[in-house]
């Protein structure tokens, strides 16, 4: 995909979310990707989409 695309995909994506009452497992599924537990407890949130790098 194109920057342009990747862009309007998750312009999609955040729009569904704009108006919720509750987070739904549905929503957590389509925004994150996994979570990593670090030896500390952290957590590392990967989601599934990213912010294309522009040059």
């Amino acid at each position: 995909e194109n920057t342009l695309e990747t862009l309007e995909k998750l312009k999609r994506e955040l729009l569904q979310f704009l108006n919720f009452d509750e987070l739904t497992e549905d929503m957590l599924h389509r925004l994150i990707d996994r979570i990593e537990v670090k030896a500390d407890g952290s957590p590392i949130i990967y989601y599934r989409f990213s912010i294309p790098k522009i040059e």
